[in-house]
């Protein structure tokens, strides 16, 4: 008689250079694996568990937090360096004893899973990325455009920010509007969701931390790598919330032609489309992973 458990519910903190990272992992033991690694700096998973978990039951799921986001620690100026971030992956399923993954990457988290990808791809079965942010440069000037429209700012008048370091742009865009409402009226459609995802989070005593503010942050580029990701072999999905300012249309069109065998899902909603229309993002985001394990496992 086998007495080997046959689902797996628990949570653990794992030792890597420079950070404590918290991590759960919750699904029949046998199953594909599926890694969500959630947007940031300086969030956690927690809110996509509460909040769609029930819908991925069918995958042995990896909630992982980012060092410095969320419950897990990190070393001073560790949280910015995606070396660290991608190499965090492969430290946190070879604590869990798990092989492989398909990484599930959603904003900020989207940039890391591709570079984990290039990284570690032995270790990496496809890839989910969902509102990706794949250049931090590209996301200040779009966030510089849509401050400038809200305080009615003529574009000509910060052009010498957009025009050099991504850094300054971001600072330009926050010196005209706060950056919390900023992001919010990018990524919310409806303050419903927006709300709804403050509660989740408050619930666990838990949200955004103080982003890591550094330079390094906003110079985070993975578009000039993704052509390697095709010499790979590792399938990419991305999955578009049509109403999110932050990703779609500008990083979602510039990371195409890229990666040509990549499949792309436009679905309604903003950032968080599990917000906006859970029943259509659930479908789609199924039938991805569906697709994924199933190349992983033939």
């Amino acid at each position: 008689m086998d007495d080997a458990p046959q689902f797996v519910d628990e949570s653990t903190y794992v030792e890597a250079p420079g950070a404590e990272l918290f991590a759960e992992q919750v699904g029949p033991v046998a199953a594909p694996a599926v890694y969500y690694l959630h947007g940031g700096p300086g969030y956690s998973s927690h809110s996509f568990k509460e909040l769609m978990g029930d819908d991925l039951g069918a995958w042995r799921m990896i909630y992982a937090d980012v060092r410095g986001g969320g419950r897990s620690y990190a070393a001073a100026g560790t949280a910015a360096d995606p070396a660290t971030l991608a190499d965090d992956v492969a430290t946190v399923l070879d604590a869990l004893g798990v092989g492989s993954a398909v990484l599930l990457g959603h904003g900020f988290g989207a940039l890391i899973a591709v570079r984990a990808a290039l990284a570690h791809p032995e270790r990496v079965t496809g890839l989910v990325l969902v509102n990706p942010w794949l250049s931090l440069p590209l996301l200040a000037r779009r966030l510089l455009a849509a401050a400038e429209v809200a305080a009615g700012i003529e574009a000509a008048s910060t052009a010498g920010a957009a025009d050099g370091d991504a850094a300054a742009t971001a600072d330009a865009a926050f010196a005209l509007v706060n950056p919390k409402a900023l992001f919010d009226a990018l990524e919310f459609p409806t303050p419903a969701a927006r709300l709804r995802l403050e509660h989740v989070d408050a619930e666990a005593l838990l949200g955004p931390q103080e982003e890591d503010a550094s330079d390094e942050v906003w110079h985070l580029e993975v578009l000039d790598r993704l052509g390697e990701l095709e010499l790979t072999g590792i399938k990419t999905v991305i999955l578009a919330g049509v109403n999110d300012g932050t990703s779609y249309p500008e990083q979602v069109e510039a990371a195409l032609p890229l990666v040509p065998s990549g499949l792309v899902s436009l679905v309604p909603g903003g950032h968080y489309p599990w917000l906006d229309d859970p029943e259509t993002f659930t479908e789609v985001l199924q039938l991805a992973l569906d697709d994924l394990t199933a190349d992983a496992a033939s």
